[in-house]
Protein backbone atom coordinates (compact mmCIF):
# COMPACT_ATOMS: atom_id res chain seq x y z
CA UNK A 1 0.00 0.00 0.00
CA UNK A 2 1.19 3.49 -0.87
CA UNK A 3 2.03 6.42 1.71
CA UNK A 4 -0.72 8.39 0.60
CA UNK A 5 -2.99 5.60 0.86
CA UNK A 6 -3.10 5.91 4.58
CA UNK A 7 -0.41 3.34 6.01
CA UNK A 8 1.26 4.46 9.08
CA UNK A 9 4.92 3.95 8.86
CA UNK A 10 6.45 7.25 10.48
CA UNK A 11 7.15 8.64 13.93
CA UNK A 12 4.81 11.21 15.04
CA UNK A 13 5.61 14.59 14.87
CA UNK A 14 6.25 16.91 18.42
CA UNK A 15 2.81 18.99 17.32
CA UNK A 16 0.55 15.48 16.74
CA UNK A 17 2.09 14.72 20.42
CA UNK A 18 1.31 17.60 21.92
CA UNK A 19 -2.51 17.62 19.94
CA UNK A 20 -2.98 14.13 21.65
CA UNK A 21 -2.00 15.72 24.79
CA UNK A 22 -4.26 18.60 24.70
CA UNK A 23 -7.05 15.72 24.01
CA UNK A 24 -6.15 14.22 27.11
CA UNK A 25 -4.79 10.53 25.31
CA UNK A 26 -1.79 10.58 27.10
CA UNK A 27 0.06 6.84 27.89
CA UNK A 28 -1.61 5.69 31.57
CA UNK A 29 -2.46 2.82 33.53
CA UNK A 30 -4.97 2.54 36.53
CA UNK A 31 -3.22 0.20 38.39
CA UNK A 32 -0.70 2.88 39.95
CA UNK A 33 -2.96 4.64 41.63
CA UNK A 34 -4.24 0.91 42.92
CA UNK A 35 -0.89 0.16 43.81
CA UNK A 36 -0.29 3.37 45.42
CA UNK A 37 -3.55 2.76 47.79
CA UNK A 38 -2.33 -0.30 48.65
CA UNK A 39 1.18 0.46 49.46
CA UNK A 40 -0.45 3.56 51.70
CA UNK A 41 -3.09 1.39 52.82
CA UNK A 42 0.18 -0.61 54.41
CA UNK A 43 1.64 2.67 55.67
CA UNK A 44 -1.34 3.61 57.50
CA UNK A 45 -2.10 0.54 59.71
CA UNK A 46 1.44 0.35 60.18
CA UNK A 47 1.84 3.67 61.49
CA UNK A 48 -1.53 4.57 63.07
CA UNK A 49 -2.85 1.26 64.04
CA UNK A 50 -2.69 2.32 67.80
CA UNK A 51 -4.47 5.26 66.83
CA UNK A 52 -7.27 4.07 64.86
CA UNK A 53 -7.57 1.15 67.63
CA UNK A 54 -8.42 4.10 70.49
CA UNK A 55 -10.89 5.55 69.05
CA UNK A 56 -12.74 2.22 67.87
CA UNK A 57 -12.45 1.14 71.40
CA UNK A 58 -13.83 4.91 72.56
CA UNK A 59 -16.51 4.70 70.13
CA UNK A 60 -17.51 1.35 70.97
CA UNK A 61 -17.59 2.40 74.98
CA UNK A 62 -19.58 5.18 73.93
CA UNK A 63 -22.21 3.16 72.09
CA UNK A 64 -22.34 0.67 73.49
CA UNK A 65 -20.54 0.54 77.03
CA UNK A 66 -20.50 1.55 80.48
CA UNK A 67 -20.30 5.43 79.15
CA UNK A 68 -23.69 4.99 77.45
CA UNK A 69 -25.34 3.88 80.67
CA UNK A 70 -23.29 7.15 82.42
CA UNK A 71 -24.59 9.33 79.78
CA UNK A 72 -28.51 8.08 79.97
CA UNK A 73 -27.97 8.48 84.10
CA UNK A 74 -26.80 12.15 83.72
CA UNK A 75 -29.64 13.03 81.35
CA UNK A 76 -27.35 14.01 78.38
CA UNK A 77 -29.77 12.02 75.92
CA UNK A 78 -28.56 10.46 72.15
CA UNK A 79 -28.06 13.49 70.96
CA UNK A 80 -24.57 13.87 72.70
CA UNK A 81 -23.95 10.14 72.00
CA UNK A 82 -24.76 11.02 68.27
CA UNK A 83 -22.56 14.12 68.32
CA UNK A 84 -19.29 12.14 69.78
CA UNK A 85 -19.87 9.32 67.62
CA UNK A 86 -19.80 11.46 64.88
CA UNK A 87 -16.97 13.06 65.42
CA UNK A 88 -14.94 10.05 66.06
CA UNK A 89 -16.12 9.15 63.03
CA UNK A 90 -14.86 11.93 61.36
CA UNK A 91 -10.81 11.40 63.24
CA UNK A 92 -10.75 7.79 61.65
CA UNK A 93 -12.29 8.62 58.00
CA UNK A 94 -10.94 12.17 57.45
CA UNK A 95 -7.11 11.11 57.77
CA UNK A 96 -7.90 8.05 55.57
CA UNK A 97 -10.24 9.89 52.60
CA UNK A 98 -6.97 12.80 52.49
CA UNK A 99 -4.65 10.48 52.59
CA UNK A 100 -6.15 8.38 49.40
CA UNK A 101 -6.66 11.62 47.80
CA UNK A 102 -3.44 12.68 47.61
CA UNK A 103 -2.31 9.40 46.36
CA UNK A 104 -4.63 9.56 43.56
CA UNK A 105 -3.85 12.68 42.60
CA UNK A 106 0.25 11.97 42.95
CA UNK A 107 -0.32 9.00 40.70
CA UNK A 108 -1.71 10.76 38.01
CA UNK A 109 0.73 13.52 38.20
CA UNK A 110 3.68 10.80 38.21
CA UNK A 111 2.31 9.47 35.17
CA UNK A 112 0.62 12.83 33.11
CA UNK A 113 2.25 15.64 35.01
CA UNK A 114 -0.50 18.45 35.21
CA UNK A 115 -2.48 18.15 32.35
CA UNK A 116 -6.05 20.40 32.04
CA UNK A 117 -8.27 18.99 29.59
CA UNK A 118 -10.72 21.37 27.99
CA UNK A 119 -12.26 19.28 25.50
CA UNK A 120 -13.35 16.88 28.41
CA UNK A 121 -14.75 18.89 30.62
CA UNK A 122 -17.37 20.09 27.56
CA UNK A 123 -20.72 18.98 27.11
CA UNK A 124 -20.52 16.19 23.97
CA UNK A 125 -23.51 14.64 22.67
CA UNK A 126 -21.68 12.10 20.95
CA UNK A 127 -20.87 10.62 24.05
CA UNK A 128 -24.86 10.09 25.40
CA UNK A 129 -25.32 8.13 22.10
CA UNK A 130 -26.71 5.10 23.35
CA UNK A 131 -25.80 3.46 19.79
CA UNK A 132 -22.21 4.61 19.59
CA UNK A 133 -22.08 3.09 23.30
CA UNK A 134 -22.90 -0.54 22.77
CA UNK A 135 -20.47 0.07 19.66
CA UNK A 136 -17.69 0.52 22.64
CA UNK A 137 -19.30 -1.82 24.92
CA UNK A 138 -18.37 -4.39 22.21
CA UNK A 139 -15.34 -3.61 20.84
CA UNK A 140 -12.46 -5.32 20.14
CA UNK A 141 -10.55 -2.66 22.36
CA UNK A 142 -13.49 -3.44 25.39
CA UNK A 143 -13.41 -6.32 25.41
CA UNK A 144 -9.76 -6.76 25.69
CA UNK A 145 -9.65 -4.67 28.73
CA UNK A 146 -12.16 -7.11 29.96
CA UNK A 147 -10.46 -10.08 29.52
CA UNK A 148 -7.60 -8.20 31.48
CA UNK A 149 -9.53 -7.32 34.11
CA UNK A 150 -10.77 -10.62 35.02
CA UNK A 151 -7.49 -12.19 34.54
CA UNK A 152 -5.93 -9.35 37.02
CA UNK A 153 -9.05 -10.62 39.71
CA UNK A 154 -8.19 -14.25 39.34
CA UNK A 155 -4.60 -13.77 39.88
CA UNK A 156 -5.08 -11.39 42.97
CA UNK A 157 -7.04 -13.96 44.34
CA UNK A 158 -5.14 -16.61 43.69
CA UNK A 159 -2.30 -14.69 45.31
CA UNK A 160 -4.26 -13.79 48.57
CA UNK A 161 -5.22 -16.79 49.02
CA UNK A 162 -1.44 -18.34 48.78
CA UNK A 163 -0.67 -15.67 51.44
CA UNK A 164 -2.99 -16.34 53.83
CA UNK A 165 -3.72 -20.12 53.96
CA UNK A 166 -1.00 -20.67 56.23
CA UNK A 167 -2.96 -18.39 58.66
CA UNK A 168 -6.48 -19.71 58.09
CA UNK A 169 -5.93 -22.19 60.60
CA UNK A 170 -6.05 -19.64 63.24
CA UNK A 171 -8.93 -17.70 62.64
CA UNK A 172 -11.43 -20.42 64.52
CA UNK A 173 -8.95 -19.55 68.04
CA UNK A 174 -9.44 -16.10 67.29
CA UNK A 175 -12.41 -16.48 70.12
CA UNK A 176 -10.14 -17.31 72.80
CA UNK A 177 -8.01 -13.69 71.65
CA UNK A 178 -8.63 -10.78 73.55
CA UNK A 179 -9.38 -7.45 71.61
CA UNK A 180 -6.00 -6.08 71.11
CA UNK A 181 -5.02 -9.81 70.12
CA UNK A 182 -7.65 -10.20 67.58
CA UNK A 183 -6.71 -6.16 66.11
CA UNK A 184 -2.63 -7.43 66.14
CA UNK A 185 -3.53 -10.61 64.01
CA UNK A 186 -5.87 -8.70 61.82
CA UNK A 187 -3.54 -5.69 61.44
CA UNK A 188 -0.45 -8.10 60.63
CA UNK A 189 -2.65 -10.11 58.42
CA UNK A 190 -3.52 -7.22 56.25
CA UNK A 191 -0.02 -5.72 55.72
CA UNK A 192 1.22 -9.52 54.48
CA UNK A 193 -1.68 -9.65 52.28
CA UNK A 194 -1.90 -6.20 50.62
CA UNK A 195 2.04 -5.78 50.51
CA UNK A 196 2.03 -9.37 48.47
CA UNK A 197 -0.87 -8.06 46.58
CA UNK A 198 0.86 -4.49 45.81
CA UNK A 199 3.84 -6.11 44.68
CA UNK A 200 2.02 -7.93 41.97
CA UNK A 201 0.04 -4.63 41.04
CA UNK A 202 3.12 -3.09 40.78
CA UNK A 203 4.39 -5.47 38.37
CA UNK A 204 1.22 -5.25 36.45
CA UNK A 205 1.11 -1.77 36.47
CA UNK A 206 4.67 -1.57 35.06
CA UNK A 207 3.96 -4.04 32.19
CA UNK A 208 0.56 -1.81 31.33
CA UNK A 209 1.80 1.49 31.13
CA UNK A 210 4.66 0.30 28.82
CA UNK A 211 1.75 -1.63 26.80
CA UNK A 212 -0.14 1.73 27.21
CA UNK A 213 2.27 3.58 25.99
CA UNK A 214 3.06 1.26 22.70
CA UNK A 215 -0.20 1.30 21.93
CA UNK A 216 -0.68 5.18 21.96
CA UNK A 217 2.98 5.60 20.02
CA UNK A 218 0.88 3.16 17.61
CA UNK A 219 -2.31 5.23 17.25
CA UNK A 220 0.23 8.43 17.27
CA UNK A 221 1.55 7.13 14.24
CA UNK A 222 1.56 9.02 11.09
CA UNK A 223 1.20 8.69 6.86
CA UNK A 224 3.85 10.97 5.06
CA UNK A 225 0.95 12.77 3.46
CA UNK A 226 -0.15 13.58 7.08
CA UNK A 227 3.66 14.65 7.72
CA UNK A 228 3.64 17.00 4.41
CA UNK A 229 0.34 18.81 5.37
CA UNK A 230 1.63 19.24 9.11
CA UNK A 231 4.80 20.62 7.87
CA UNK A 232 2.54 23.34 5.51
CA UNK A 233 0.01 24.02 8.13
CA UNK A 234 3.07 25.26 10.23
CA UNK A 235 5.63 26.52 7.83
CA UNK A 236 3.13 27.52 5.51
CA UNK A 237 2.69 27.25 1.67
CA UNK A 238 6.29 26.48 0.04
CA UNK A 239 5.17 28.85 -3.16
CA UNK A 240 3.75 31.52 -0.77
CA UNK A 241 6.82 31.13 1.27
CA UNK A 242 9.12 31.43 -2.22
CA UNK A 243 7.07 34.18 -3.25
CA UNK A 244 7.47 36.25 0.45
CA UNK A 245 10.99 35.89 -0.06
CA UNK A 246 11.45 36.85 -3.63
CA UNK A 247 9.58 40.31 -2.38
CA UNK A 248 11.90 40.53 0.66
CA UNK A 249 14.69 40.47 -1.86
CA UNK A 250 13.45 42.84 -4.53
CA UNK A 251 12.77 45.61 -1.46
CA UNK A 252 16.21 44.98 -0.21
CA UNK A 253 17.06 45.43 -3.50
CA UNK A 254 15.14 48.65 -4.10
CA UNK A 255 16.65 50.12 -1.24
CA UNK A 256 20.05 48.90 -1.82
CA UNK A 257 19.91 50.75 -4.58
CA UNK A 258 18.67 53.89 -3.46
CA UNK A 259 22.10 54.18 -1.63
CA UNK A 260 23.73 54.04 -4.57
CA UNK A 261 23.85 57.56 -5.45
CA UNK A 262 25.56 58.57 -1.63
CA UNK A 263 28.73 56.23 -2.48
CA UNK A 264 31.90 58.03 -2.87
CA UNK A 265 32.81 55.09 -5.63
CA UNK A 266 32.41 51.95 -7.09
CA UNK A 267 34.96 49.19 -7.32
CA UNK A 268 34.70 46.52 -10.48
CA UNK A 269 35.76 43.42 -11.53
CA UNK A 270 35.45 45.71 -14.33
CA UNK A 271 32.15 43.47 -15.63
CA UNK A 272 30.72 41.25 -13.36
CA UNK A 273 30.87 42.58 -9.99
CA UNK A 274 30.63 46.21 -8.50
CA UNK A 275 31.05 47.58 -5.00
CA UNK A 276 30.06 50.46 -3.66
CA UNK A 277 31.90 52.08 -1.20
CA UNK A 278 31.20 55.32 1.18
CA UNK A 279 32.92 57.28 3.59
CA UNK A 280 32.74 60.51 5.88
CA UNK A 281 33.99 61.52 8.59
CA UNK A 282 31.73 60.34 11.43
CA UNK A 283 32.26 56.08 9.91
CA UNK A 284 34.96 54.28 11.48
CA UNK A 285 36.40 52.93 8.29
CA UNK A 286 34.62 53.31 4.72
CA UNK A 287 31.16 50.98 4.41
CA UNK A 288 29.97 49.13 1.70
CA UNK A 289 26.67 50.34 0.63
CA UNK A 290 25.86 48.21 -1.92
CA UNK A 291 27.09 45.06 -4.42
CA UNK A 292 26.06 43.03 -6.76
CA UNK A 293 26.80 40.82 -9.38
CA UNK A 294 26.10 40.56 -12.85
CA UNK A 295 22.62 42.21 -13.66
CA UNK A 296 22.78 43.88 -10.60
CA UNK A 297 26.34 44.87 -10.84
CA UNK A 298 25.50 46.11 -14.47
CA UNK A 299 22.82 48.76 -12.79
CA UNK A 300 25.06 49.67 -10.19
CA UNK A 301 27.12 50.98 -12.59
CA UNK A 302 24.59 52.45 -14.65
CA UNK A 303 23.75 54.60 -11.74
CA UNK A 304 27.09 55.36 -10.74
CA UNK A 305 27.39 56.93 -13.89
CA UNK A 306 24.25 58.92 -13.89
CA UNK A 307 24.83 60.21 -10.89
CA UNK A 308 28.91 60.96 -11.99
CA UNK A 309 30.44 58.51 -8.98
CA UNK A 310 33.78 57.30 -10.36
CA UNK A 311 34.39 53.78 -11.10
CA UNK A 312 37.34 51.99 -10.23
CA UNK A 313 38.66 48.71 -11.64
CA UNK A 314 40.46 46.66 -9.35
CA UNK A 315 39.76 42.65 -9.79
CA UNK A 316 41.63 41.41 -6.15
CA UNK A 317 39.71 44.09 -4.07
CA UNK A 318 36.47 43.44 -5.67
CA UNK A 319 36.70 39.84 -5.45
CA UNK A 320 37.74 40.39 -2.08
CA UNK A 321 35.08 42.62 -0.67
CA UNK A 322 32.38 40.84 -2.58
CA UNK A 323 33.18 37.30 -1.08
CA UNK A 324 33.73 38.49 2.28
CA UNK A 325 32.05 41.93 3.03
CA UNK A 326 28.12 42.67 3.71
CA UNK A 327 26.13 45.75 3.18
CA UNK A 328 26.48 48.20 5.77
CA UNK A 329 29.82 46.21 7.02
CA UNK A 330 33.05 48.59 7.56
CA UNK A 331 35.69 47.30 5.60
CA UNK A 332 38.26 45.27 7.73
CA UNK A 333 41.86 46.15 8.92
CA UNK A 334 43.75 43.91 6.18
CA UNK A 335 42.09 46.40 3.06
CA UNK A 336 42.54 49.93 4.92
CA UNK A 337 45.55 50.01 2.60
CA UNK A 338 43.86 48.84 -0.51
CA UNK A 339 41.08 51.02 -0.13
CA UNK A 340 42.87 54.16 0.92
CA UNK A 341 44.56 53.84 -2.39
CA UNK A 342 41.57 53.70 -4.32
CA UNK A 343 40.20 56.47 -2.27
CA UNK A 344 43.48 58.54 -2.14
CA UNK A 345 42.85 58.68 -6.10
CA UNK A 346 38.86 59.34 -5.89
CA UNK A 347 39.86 62.20 -4.11
CA UNK A 348 43.17 63.74 -6.39
CA UNK A 349 39.90 63.31 -8.92
CA UNK A 350 37.57 65.60 -7.39
CA UNK A 351 40.30 68.47 -6.72
CA UNK A 352 40.71 68.54 -10.54
CA UNK A 353 37.49 68.73 -11.47
CA UNK A 354 37.05 71.55 -8.21
CA UNK A 355 39.68 73.94 -9.77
Amino acid sequence: MSDEGGERTEEATQQRREDFRNRGQVAQTRELSSVFLLFATVLIIGLMSRFFFGQIVELFNAAYGDDLVNTIRAGEGFGHIMMFSLVKMSYLMLPVMGIFFVIGLASNVVQVGFLYNEEALKLSWERLDPVSGLKKMFSFRAITEGAKACLKVTLILFISYLLIKGHLRQLPFLMNYSIPQIFNFLGSLMIRLLSGVGFFMLVLAAADYFYQRWDLEKQMKMTKQEIKEEHKSREGDPMIRARIKRIQREMAGKRMMEEVPKADVIITNPTHIAIALKYDENMVAPTVIAKGADVVAQRIREMAKEFNIPIIENKPLARSMFKTMKIGQAIPKELYTAVAEVLSYVYKLRRKKNR
